[in-house]
């Protein structure tokens, strides 16, 4: 697992790469005392925006995907992990520690908690008292969803992030919807996925026939 969870990493920073005008920061070590701690996994920087990446290459339980209520426990005690980690960052921005020195404390800031499938619940308005507070706005997405939005042509990634946190009601809904009805380019990261397996170019064809 802890093998799929750095692949996972970096494929997901291959997809915020993608984003045009934006910079992407990996993982940043820094020290508190004499202890040595690391950042959220990604950091991205717009121009109007500090988003705040962390990537944990989580599934929702059975009792989640079945929408049940002990989902709910279940879901909040595999993510809480990310969110001290979101909230730890996001303190160590504003106290300007100068492993920090790249990264602008002034703009807003917001956090996407990456899962390598969606979590229904996880941003619904519902108790979550397994999660630490979020010290910033805090959605959690599945990889899909970033896909989706590193590739939007008719409004920037910001945009769309920043307007979505302003709103009480679509904060609450999961990304996917707040994405529905934008035009898009297709993902390269994608499509050269794709075109590495044989059927995608003939080729499964001409190694049946050999």
């Amino acid at each position: 697992m802890q093998e799929t969870g750095y692949l996972f990493e970096e494929y997901v920073g291959r997809l915020l790469r993608l984003i045009p005008d934006a910079d992407v920061v990996a993982e940043i070590t820094y020290r508190v005392k004499r202890n040595e701690l690391q950042s959220v996994d990604w950091i991205v920087v717009f121009d109007d925006l500090v988003l705040l990446v962390e990537v944990k290459s989580m599934m929702p339980t059975e009792n989640a995907r079945l929408g049940l209520e002990l989902g709910v426990a279940e879901t909040d005690s595999k993510l809480a992990r990310a969110y001290r980690q979101v909230n730890a960052t996001s303190a160590q921005i504003d106290q300007h520690h100068p492993a920090f020195a790249g990264i602008p404390s002034d703009r807003p800031r917001q956090a996407l908690i990456v899962t390598l499938e969606p979590f229904p619940v996880a941003n619904a308005n519902l108790p979550h008292l397994g999660l630490p507070a979020a010290d910033i706005p805090t959605a959690v997405v599945g990889a899909q969803e970033v896909e989706r939005l590193v590739m939007l042509t008719d409004t920037t990634p910001s945009s769309l992030l920043l307007e979505r946190a302003a709103d009480p009601q679509r904060s609450t809904w999961a990304l996917n919807e707040c994405l529905n009805g934008h035009e898009s380019a297709r993902n390269p990261v994608l499509d050269q996925g794709w075109a590495s397996y044989p059927w995608s170019t003939g080729r499964l064809s001409a190694l049946n026939a050999s």
